[in-house]
Order: C-alpha cells, then sequence, then structure tokens
C-alpha cells in the first residue's frame, strides 16, 4: 500500500476487509463491557416516569431497580451513576433479580462505586438463580471472559441460550453473543460454527441489534453459513450503519470504495470513511487519508491524507504507522527525510505483526539506513515477516542464509526458502531458484530447470530474471569460445549460448555472435548473418564499427555492394558514442575523400580535424591519411613540415605506404 493506492477489487482491498473482520478490530471495547439491556418487560417500557417514581418511593423493588436502569442510562432524565447505585442498592437489599443485576452492571464498570468484577458476577449468579434475563446474560458474558469468575464457555453458552430463548427485545444481546462466540470460536471450548452463528444472528438483527446486523453482513460477504450474497451484506451494513455503528459505516464506505455488492461511488464512500471516522474507526482514518492522497472522491491534498495518517496511527493502526514510516523515508508530501521518525513507525507497526513494516526493518538492520547495523537482528524481522506469510520476506531469509549474512551460511536452507516464496508464486523467489539452477549452488547444476523459473520469474514481472540468464548464456559462451575456467573449448557450443543470451537481448552476445558468422567461428561464414546479429547489438559501440565497415566493403549487405552513406552514418554513431581512435579515422578518410557525403571544402575541413584527432591517439593509417592530406594541402592548410612528420610516424609504426611515400620523395620522383 506504500506510494501507491490500495488497487480496487483487488485481493490487498479484500485483504483489510478481512483483517478487519477477522480480528475484529472495528469492534474494540466490544469485548470489555457488557451492554445495558432495555427495560425487563413490556409493563415497565410503557410506565410513565412520574409513576415509576411513586412506586420507586413506595418500596417497590422492581420499580426500584427499572429507575436505577433509566439513571444508568438517562432515559427520560439525566443520567446519574450516583442515583443508580442508590436506587439498585435498595433494590437488591429487597433481594430483587433485577436490582442484583444493575448493582452487579455498575459494580463491572465502576460506575459510581468502585470496579469489582468478582462481587458483580456474585450479583449476577443471584439474578441468574432466579431466571432474571439481565443476571443470566451478564453471568454469561463473565464466564466466557473470565472475569470476576473462572472461565466456562460450556456453562455460558448454556446461560445464553436460557436468556436468548427467553425472546422480546431483551433477548437481543444473548442472542448477538451466541452467534458470536459460534463465528469467532472460543479457544479449545467452542469450535467455530458459522451456520449456528447465522441463527442466532438473524434473531437478533431482526429486532435491530446493530452488532448483529453486522456480523450477520460478514457472514453475507464472505458465504459464511449461508450464500454469499454481497449486496445484501451492504444492506444490513447500511442498517446498522444509519443506526449509528460505527463498524458498520466503515464497511459501507469499504464496499462503495471497492465496488464490492454495490455500484462504485467514492464521493459516497468518503462520506461513510468520515462518519466512521467520528466514531474512532481507524481504518476508516486509514482509507480517508488513501483518499486524499490519490484524489479519490475528494480533492488531492497530501497534507490532509497525512493527518488522517497520524490519527489512525495513533489509534494504532498499523497500516498508518508503515505509510508514516514510508512518508518520512522518503521525505514525501513535503516532509523532511527522517530515518529516526520512519524507523520509529516502522518498529510500532512491526510489533503489531505489519509484513511490510518488518520486511523494511529487516533491510534498515541490514545496511545499517537509519539505525546501527545488525545483520543477526535484520535476520530475525525477516523471519516474522516470513512467519507471518509474507514470500518476500522468505527469498530474503535465503538470501542470508545463502551468502551466511547474520546467520550462518546454510545453502539448503537458503533453497527451502526460496522454494517455499516460489511455490507461492513469488517472481523474484523464482528467479533466486533459478539462478541457483544454473550454477548448481546449493543443487545439482541444471540448466533446463534454471531456465524454466527465470523465464516464469520474467512473465511473473521480475524483470532482472531476464538479465541473470542473459549473463549466464553470455558468460557461458565466453567459456565455450575461449577454453576459460577448465571448460573445453567448442566454438559451435558458444554460437549456440551466444545466440540465447541474444535473443535475450544481450548485445555484447549479439555483436559476438554477429563476429562468429563474419569470421566462421563456430559457424558456417555468412555475411548476411552477421550483419542481422550487428544491428540487434548496434547500440554497442563495436556493432557500431562493425556495422559501418561492412557497409564500406559491401559485405553481408544487397548484391555485396558498398554503401558508402550507410557505413558513414554508422562511423557517425560510433563516434558520438565514443572517440575511438579507428571510428574518428574511418570517419575522417569518408569526409576528406567525399564517400558517402559531397566532396567539398567543408567537409573535407571536417575530415581533416577528425583524421587530426586519430593521429594524435596513435592510429597509424590516420597518420599516414594526415600525412597525405598536407602533402597536397586538401582538408587542412598544405604543410611538408607536417606532412614529414605524420608520414615519418607512420612508417616508424610499420606503414607500408608511408614507407614507399617517404622513399619516392627521398629519389625525387613527383607525387601526386
Amino acid at each position: 500500500m506504500s506510494a501507491a493506492l490500495i488497487p480496487l477489487h483487488s485481493p490487498a482491498l479484500l485483504g483489510i476487509f478481512r483483517e478487519a473482520l477477522e480480528t475484529s478490530l472495528i469492534e474494540r471495547g466490544a469485548a470489555q463491557g457488557i451492554e445495558l439491556l432495555g427495560p425487563a418487560d413490556e409493563f415497565w417500557r410503557c410506565l410513565p416516569l412520574t409513576e415509576l417514581m411513586r412506586m420507586a418511593e413506595a418500596g417497590n423493588a422492581q420499580a426500584q431497580a427499572e429507575l436505577a436502569w433509566r439513571f444508568a442510562v438517562g432515559e427520560g432524565l439525566d443520567k446519574s451513576y450516583s442515583q443508580a447505585v442508590r436506587w439498585a442498592t435498595l433494590s437488591a437489599e429487597r433481594t430483587c433479580a433485577a436490582g442484583e443485576a444493575v448493582l452487579g452492571w455498575l459494580l463491572y464498570h465502576g460506575f459510581g462505586l468502585p470496579k469489582d468484577q468478582t462481587e458483580a458476577a456474585t450479583l449476577f449468579e443471584r439474578a441468574a438463580a432466579r431466571e432474571d434475563l439481565r443476571g443470566l446474560t451478564w453471568l454469561g458474558l463473565c464466564l466466557l471472559r473470565g472475569h470476576g469468575v473462572s472461565e466456562d464457555a460450556p456453562r455460558a453458552l448454556s446461560l445464553l441460550r436460557k436468556s436468548a430463548g427467553k425472546g422480546g427485545a431483551t433477548a437481543r444481546l444473548a442472542q448477538y453473543w451466541l452467534g458470536r462466540v459460534y463465528y469467532f470460536g472460543q479457544g479449545n471450548s467452542v469450535a467455530r460454527d458459522f451456520t449456528e452463528a447465522v441463527r442466532w444472528l438473524r434473531l437478533a438483527a431482526d429486532q435491530g441489534y446493530q452488532r448483529a446486523s453486522d456480523l450477520l453482513a460478514r457472514c453475507c460477504f464472505f458465504g459464511r453459513g449461508m450464500a454469499e450474497n454481497r449486496a445484501e451484506a451492504v444492506r444490513l451494513w447500511r442498517a446498522a450503519a444509519e443506526g449509528g455503528s460505527g463498524a458498520a459505516m466503515y464497511c459501507v464506505g469499504m464496499c462503495l470504495f471497492a465496488g464490492e455488492g454495490v455500484t462504485q461511488d467514492l464521493d459516497e464512500a468518503t462520506s461513510w470513511f468520515r462518519a466512521a471516522a467520528r466514531k474512532r474507526i481507524s481504518g476508516a482514518m486509514f482509507l480517508l487519508g488513501q483518499c486524499h492522497i490519490f484524489g479519490c472522491g475528494v480533492s488531492r491534498d497530501f497534507q490532509t491524507g497525512l493527518g488522517w495518517y497520524r490519527r489512525a496511527a495513533e489509534l494504532g493502526n498499523r497500516d498508518a504507522e508503515f505509510e508514516l514510516g514510508e512518508w518520512h523515508a522518503f521525505g514525501r508530501g513535503g516532509l523532511q527525510q527522517d530515518m529516526d521518525e520512519a524507523i520509529r513507525w516502522y518498529r510500532a507497526a512491526a510489533r503489531q505483526g505489519h509484513p511490510r513494516a518488518q520486511l523494511k526493518l529487516g533491510h534498515c538492520y541490514r545496511s545499517g539506513d537509519g539505525v546501527a547495523e545488525n545483520k543477526p537482528l535484520a535476520v530475525a524481522w525477516f523471519r516474522r515477516a516470513a512467519d507471518g506469510n509474507d514470500m518476500t520476506a522468505h527469498v530474503w531469509l535465503g538470501e542470508c542464509h545463502e551468502h551466511g549474512d547474520g546467520v550462518a551460511r546454510d545453502l539448503h536452507l537458503a533453497i527451502e526458502h526460496y522454494r517455499v516464496a516460489a511455490a507461492a508464486g513469488e517472481a523474484h523467489a523464482m528467479a533466486e531458484l533459478g539462478r541457483c539452477h544454473l550454477h548448481g549452488i546449493g543443487v545439482p547444476a541444471e540448466i533446463e530447470r534454471g531456465e524454466e523459473l527465470l523465464r516464469a520469474a520474467a512473465e511473473g514481472g521480475w524483470q532482472p530474471a531476464l538479465g541473470e540468464l542473459e549473463r549466464f548464456y553470455f558468460n557461458r559462451a565466453e567459456q565455450l569460445l575461449h577454453g576459460l575456467q577448465d571448460v573445453v573449448a567448442d566454438a559451435r557450443q558458444a554460437v549456440i549460448f551466444y545466440r540465447k543470451a541474444g535473443e535475450l537481448g544481450h548485445r555484447r552476445a549479439a555483436f559476438m555472435l554477429g563476429e562468429c558468422y563474419r569470421h566462421g567461428y563456430g559457424v558456417e561464414r555468412d555475411d548476411a548473418g552477421a550483419m542481422v546479429w550487428f544491428r540487434k547489438a548496434a547500440r554497442l559501440f563495436e556493432a557500431k564499427i562493425a556495422l559501418a565497415d561492412m557497409y564500406y566493403f559491401g559485405q553481408g549487405v544487397s548484391q555485396n555492394q558498398q554503401n558508402y552513406r550507410e557505413a558513414l552514418r554508422w562511423y557517425e554513431q560510433a563516434v558520438e558514442q565514443h572517440e575511438d581512435a579507428y571510428a574518428m579515422y574511418s570517419l575522417g578518410f569518408c569526409l576528406l575523400h567525399g564517400q558517402g557525403a559531397v566532396r567539398n571544402l567543408q567537409n573535407a575541413r571536417e575530415g581533416g580535424r577528425w583524421l587530426r584527432k586519430a593521429a594524435a591517439l596513435g592510429e597509424v593509417d590516420a597518420q599516414y591519411e594526415l600525412g597525405c592530406a598536407y602533402y597536397r594541402g586538401e582538408g587542412v592548410a598544405r604543410s611538408l613540415r607536417l606532412a614529414m612528420k605524420w608520414l615519418r610516424s607512420a612508417a616508424h609504426l610499420g606503414n607500408e605506404p608511408a614507407k614507399a611515400f617517404l622513399e619516392r620523395i627521398e629519389r625525387g620522383n613527383k607525387l601526386n
């Protein structure tokens, strides 16, 4: 997710869904508190407050329990925990199960009196013994969590079923928790059972319980315990969101953002993300940051996006923590590059199990980037990322084991890491495993298997794989051509490997193959074939020279006709790439003599200039031509002194035409 928007309709986006839903990150606090139920029955729901107050003051224990509940939730009067404690205590003193249950709830949370979950559980037990719905439900939740009593999931489920079976709106909390326990499972005590979860969640959702609607929507979305129906999931989430559920608001936004179960609408998605963010849903804050940074549904604004990342990170959102690490590491959005701050955020995300953050920390410790170099610690972070099923981490672990980097060298273990990642489709791992097969590293050398893996890696998007294959082919060809490294020279085999490398775009191999065809090394001489490979290698300086020579001498071209214009063009390109003495001499010669260019004073002078450069670099033919040019005054000012200087230099280096020229001058023969 770094430096790019989460792709729509992608596994990455569904991964965020799955992570949020599976780990219940969007339900923070749901498992910590115990909700108040509604009035004990319909009678109390309809009773006016004045009548309720009169009955409570007259000593009616049930009325006192109901009044305590209304003070606790602020229904019809100002919320007051002290008043709730007063009336619940009066009711409990009269051994009223409803009063004991409400007093236990206040003790459980520490509202209006010191928190005491053990005493709360005792009060719930008393109320449950007299079949009080609140007592049954709340005792069941305490038993599920081990709050105030020893954890006992089977008994908890029994109590919740009894409470849920009483029906009515007040049974919905028990129904929801039954569905929740079956959805997530409870350790070794309760196995996941999506079908049973759906049954209970539907009962609670039909009574308007938002959390049940949210969890039931997850079942619809992923097809758990029921047929997959993402449109129905969106409907359920919308209903819960409109009722104020922050979790559902986030999920509606996600569906609109991704176009899952509903037509994609980025504008509406961002509206739901904002609503969820106001409910402190960190995932919504993170995606709001993404929307602002990439301009999805809102104007692009780096600073606003960064602000949302910070708010999400402060709530512990690991994706936002990782993004902040990236922004500080690379100095994005106007931030100063700050590796200390980057490491801080990477570490925060890594501690929460963010695989890419763990991977980043591993790289930082391995190279000493922002932290003191610590290769064993780098390996530890790579291992944590790999344990989290990050295939890239397996590749880096393999590399560390292969080279003994921060860990003892172990080629067998390196190969195993490469194999694990390659089997999962990781292209980089395929390339590393292919390289090992080519060179016999940790496995027997097997060129065909290595080729297969490297080509698969390239098709999977890891382009360096072809480079590895090119280099192997070229080096193998060089060994075979020259008999290097105890390899028996075999020109024909060398040609085969040059061709393989050349077909992958290795220009040096293409040039060498052209040379083999040109001179008949390991293959029948074929000037036309040489021209084909020289053209493939044309970006190489040597290939440009070879092409120019072939055109100049009429080798491998149509009807073997010389083509000075093409020769001149390639000599010019060669000189632009590298001021080689031979290339400058050839270019100067053509310009001086009007070969491939109009023969005129301007071109002759340009030719003389290139001949001087080549001659100064010791090119003997250029020295001879330059001496002749000075003698004739062609392209340069006529100078017998300079003519003799360059002719003598060429003759000294063994140039026969220069020697003959000097002999004729000494005999006094007229020269033309």
